[in-house]
């Protein structure tokens, strides 16, 4: 597995390719390029550990979700990678997102193409397009920029997700807690559905009304190994580094 420090330098390329095509007008909607950010990121996860993929629907995979959540060093896996650079750089708790297997059950719910994945997100955050369309429009690109950088696989959507936290810091004004959950949910969603060969309708639709962190429970990541480059980045994103991603106010 790569380092760290590759994730970032390969996420810093992912940023600019992604910011560069989801502009209109030289104005960027944050939810829209974020939550496309997440789906690049879960589709790099499938495509990295399952092999059975069918042509549409549902994945449900052990081996994608232990590599997305359920893997026993949780700092590990794309779940715990970002839940702890959103506590390390943004202070936000675990207990204030949604849960990894409520989101599954919720994504379930809608599999039209006009209606998923069906996001719990307030009505400013909803996507401008479904974010599943990313596949099919950067999925190439995106894997091009991987090989040119000498990393591949389940690294890959470790710099996707590096990509997209920084995103977050840079739209934090938003909101961080709720373009976390949006970014969470997205990510869930593009690890879980089969992956788009075509875009689909562009109207991204669903339940649009965030539970509060009361109606979920936690779901704790437990005392586990800290992964460095969560730490690194989370370090980087809290003190304004990286290009101005992630500085507070």
């Amino acid at each position: 597995m790569a380092s760290g420090h590759r994730w970032n330098t390969v996420g810093d390329e992912f940023v600019a390719l992604l910011m560069a095509e989801y502009q209109t007008g030289g104005d960027v909607h944050w939810p829209t390029v974020i939550s496309a950010t997440g789906c690049l990121c879960g589709e790099a996860a499938l495509m990295a550990n399952e092999l059975r993929i069918p042509e549409r629907g549902i994945v449900d995979s052990a081996r994608i979700a232990k590599f997305v959540h359920d893997g026993e060093v949780k700092t590990r896996t794309l779940w715990g990678y970002a839940t702890t650079i959103a506590k390390q750089a943004y202070g936000i708790d675990a207990e204030a997102l949604p849960t990894y297997r409520n989101i599954v059950l919720q994504l379930g719910t809608q599999l039209q193409p006009m209606s998923f994945p069906a996001l719990d997100v307030p009505l400013h955050l909803v996507p401008h397009e479904t974010p599943m369309n990313a596949g099919p429009r950067l999925r190439k690109r995106i894997h091009e920029i991987a090989k040119d950088d000498g990393i591949q696989g389940n690294d890959t959507a470790f710099a996707l997700a590096t990509a997209m936290m920084k995103m977050i810091g840079s739209a934090q004004i938003i909101g961080i807690r709720d373009l976390t959950s949006l970014a969470l949910q997205c990510c869930v969603a593009g690890s879980r559905f089969a992956p788009l060969v075509e875009e689909a309708a562009p109207l991204a639709s669903g339940k649009v009304a965030i539970a509060s962190s009361e109606s979920t429970g936690p779901d704790s990541i437990g005392d586990q190994p800290q992964l460095p480059a969560a730490a690194a980045l989370a370090e980087a994103l809290a003190n304004g580094a990286g290009g101005g991603f992630g500085k507070r106010a």
